[in-house]
């Protein structure tokens, strides 16, 4: 099932930021972020709408179905586990966008408070070709 570009937009909004919280994105973060982009066909117009966006809040209100909601988390850790190593900040984050759209804990790449990195970074083509499955 499709996921409206509003939702998409929105998604890769959240990621967005999610890769700007640390003080400096690494290299590897960056790729992945472009990558995403790529994949979901972003338009210049999109990416303007993105830049608008400055309340996270807002963003996570357009994020309503469940496939949306999944398809944030498994980019939010691609994007976390991107460099190798799940920082706090990314941890911190993650953990209250997850609990805002009601995603649980016993998402398959998270154990407690941990992202499970290898797991993520063996999975980076299953998750931008469902991303791109549901952006279609």
């Amino acid at each position: 099932m499709a996921i409206s570009r509003d939702q998409l937009v929105n998604i890769l909004t959240v990621v967005n930021f999610l890769a700007h919280a640390e003080r400096e994105m690494h290299v590897a973060e960056k790729k992945v972020l472009i990558a995403t982009f790529k994949a979901a066909s972003i338009t210049p117009e999109e990416q303007e709408q993105m830049k608008a966006n400055t309340s996270l809040e807002e963003m996570l209100k357009h994020i309503e179905s469940t496939e949306a909601k999944h398809a944030l988390v498994e980019l939010m850790a691609l994007v976390a586990a991107s460099d190798g190593v799940f920082e706090d900040e990314e941890r911190v984050i993650i953990k209250k966008i997850m609990k805002r759209i009601g995603v649980t804990d016993d998402h398959p790449y998270f154990d407690d408070d941990n992202l499970d990195v290898p797991s993520v970074r063996a999975n980076v083509g299953k998750i931008l070709n469902s991303f791109k499955d549901l952006a279609a």
